[in-house]
């Protein structure tokens, strides 16, 4: 999996930045790059729909990241704001991952399996179905930047946090990560990858942590920061190989699909789910061992 914040995307904060400064930076930085990937196709590609869903995650995980420096129902309002948008999408985008992750490798391992062909055009049927009606991501991108500009406490602190909005970012981001990795890192060493709630929470907590992470590394040291990161990283694509093999399998019967091609997708998931939960077990333990970057 890529860096959530590429060289072009990362926000220019420098050590000694303060807590409400940093906090304009990183939201200007986001829209601007969501702004720039937005498509206007009434049908947008998979790429589209997937910057334009982590784009708008990126968003809400600033507003959470900043949650002590922002008043607390206006953040929540404008981040389920955000997250109905993101949602517009979540379908396709699930679709899109079942084309990618399960159709494309079955169709190239089994090349001469005819009824693959049938999977693959009952899900590009299913994906265009799912495409929000009447909507482009262009569109929805308008009323994220419209949220926003009305969101004026995101741009003045209110009085009781003047405080917050003041101190350094680095001191305020290394409490934050502290806090969410120790979390995460308790969490990763109990779980019941069979429990499907505590997987799902297992899953936000990664994602909690890996946004700000990526957000707030260029506080710190470049070096120890990659390492945290690529053990970080190495987490959430174990889970989310995981979770994609579940998804599929619901979508599975959204489909009218031939025998043939129905065993071997089941066959196919049965793999990817074994695989990961193999994969897991040395990659928890490897987050559990890393050294936070904030702490050196």
């Amino acid at each position: 999996m890529t860096p959530l914040v590429g060289p072009l995307e990362a926000a220019e904060l420098t050590p000694d930045v303060a807590v409400g400064d940093g906090l304009q930076e990183m939201l200007g930085r986001a829209l601007v790059v969501l702004r720039r990937r937005s498509s206007t196709a009434k049908s947008p590609g998979a790429e589209a729909v997937h910057r334009f869903r982590v784009g708008t995650r990126r968003l809400r995980s600033i507003l959470a990241a900043f949650a002590a420096a922002l008043p607390e129902r206006e953040r929540r309002a404008l981040g389920d704001r955000l997250r109905a948008v993101a949602q517009r999408y979540g379908r396709v985008r699930e679709w899109d991952v079942f084309l990618a992750q399960c159709v494309a490798p079955l169709r190239a391992a089994v090349p001469t399996e005819e009824t693959l062909a049938v999977l693959e055009r009952q899900a590009r049927r299913a994906r265009r179905a799912a495409l929000p009606p009447g909507d482009t991501l262009k569109s929805n991108l308008v009323a994220i930047e419209q949220a926003i500009e009305e969101a004026a406490w995101l741009r003045r602190p209110s009085p009781d946090q003047a405080e917050v909005w003041d101190m350094p970012l680095r001191d305020y981001a290394a409490r934050l990560l502290g806090k969410r990795h120790r979390q995460l890192r308790k969490r990763v060493k109990t779980v019941d990858l069979a429990d499907p709630a505590a997987f799902h929470q297992l899953r936000i907590r990664v994602k909690k942590l890996r946004y700000p992470v990526e957000l707030m590394k260029p506080l710190f040291d470049k070096k120890s920061a990659k390492i945290y990161v690529e053990q970080l990283v190495h987490l959430q694509d174990v889970m989310g190989a995981l979770n994609d093999a579940r998804v599929a399998g619901n979508l599975m019967h959204e489909l009218s699909l031939p025998p043939p091609a129905e065993h071997l997708l089941l066959g196919w998931l049965a793999r990817e789910s074994a695989s990961s939960r193999e994969r897991f077990p040395s990659c928890a333990r490897a987050f559990r061992q890393v050294t936070p970057f904030w702490e050196k």
